[in-house]
């Protein structure tokens, strides 16, 4: 089962766009020698709604490659029906994930009793555990929140849903609704970039499901909770905070632009470019977060050195 912090992957584009899979493998190895539970692909923070099919396809390529099984697999997916959902699942399962992150169809408000018989559907067909993933924080999926009774009725029914993301406005109370109606094995994730972790891990999340960059604050914490060290896991947590709001606190899209920047910064990636649309960016806003970025004790605020051993 998955637990602990699984962050998942931006896309690297070059200066005209494309995807550079170059720097698409140095941030997996990044997040791999700093210890996570997990690695995902092609859900926000990947841009995956900016990629075609080819593109998604081709990250995972390159992430599952890269990543040789030293880790749990997550990748996500956007289908627009159920029969798109299966057939998705069946292209990814040669790639072995640990599960697929999916989202509900968001095109049509058909009601939650449709989202609900669309998720134990495609459980009940797919072979894979896949994690149903709340997010009404983002303008296109906020009419497909479904209540925490939904939820439950999905993983009884339903046994490979076996994770929820849930992230956005009322995550935390979200969460503790929904934490006594699981049954089994069924967890929890929290998300939003780590913003609202501490109340997540308190109300029963079995881990977070960031983005890249700054994860050993999250490891760190991760690791005194389970320890059953509340007060240390909240003084980790508050150490980073202000990096955790730079970056998260201000929309998905402007958290792209520092994530990528800040890669930039540190050598693994060649371009912090964010495909379009996307919010404007101004970068004399740089030097102030780098000064945050460099009072914490980060990976990311030093150059790479030479590339440990990796088992």
């Amino acid at each position: 089962m998955l637990e602990g912090i699984a962050p998942i992957l931006f896309t690297p584009f070059d200066e005209s766009g494309e995807i550079d899979a170059e720097s698409l493998r140095k941030i997996v190895r990044f997040e791999l020698d700093g210890g996570v539970q997990a690695i995902g692909i092609n859900g926000f923070a990947s841009e995956a709604y900016k990629l075609t099919d080819d593109e998604r396809l081709e990250n995972v390529r390159i992430v599952a490659s890269e990543m040789a099984d030293a880790r749990p697999l997550i990748i996500g997916i956007a289908p627009n029906s159920a029969e798109a959902a299966i057939k998705q699942a069946r292209q990814f399962a040669p790639f072995q994930p640990a599960a697929l992150m999916a989202l509900p169809p968001p095109t049509m408000d058909n009601g939650a009793r449709a989202l609900l018989d669309f998720y134990i559907e495609v459980g009940k067909a797919v072979d894979l555990p896949l994690i149903v993933q709340q997010a009404p924080h983002i303008p296109q999926y906020r009419h497909t929140e479904l209540p925490a009774e939904f939820l439950a009725e999905m993983a009884d029914r339903a046994p490979n849903l076996k994770y929820f993301k849930i992230e956005g406005p009322g995550s935390t109370a979200k969460m503790a609704e929904l934490a006594p109606l699981l049954p089994g094995e069924a967890r929890m994730f929290g998300g939003g970039g780590g913003i609202t972790v501490l109340s997540e891990l308190r109300n029963g999340a079995a881990g977070l499901i960031p983005g890249v960059g700054f994860n050993e604050i999250f490891l760190a914490a991760w690791e005194r909770w389970r320890a059953g060290d509340d007060s240390a896991t909240a003084k980790i947590i508050e150490a980073g905070s202000a990096l955790i709001r730079a970056v998260s606190g201000s929309g998905h899209e402007y958290s792209l632009h520092m994530r990528k920047h800040l890669m930039k910064r540190h050598g693994a990636i060649k371009s912090a470019y964010v495909r379009r649309p996307s919010v404007a960016f101004d970068e004399c806003n740089l030097p102030a977060f780098f000064a945050i970025v460099d009072g914490l004790d980060l990976r990311v605020s030093r150059k790479p050195g030479p590339k440990p051993p990796h088992p």
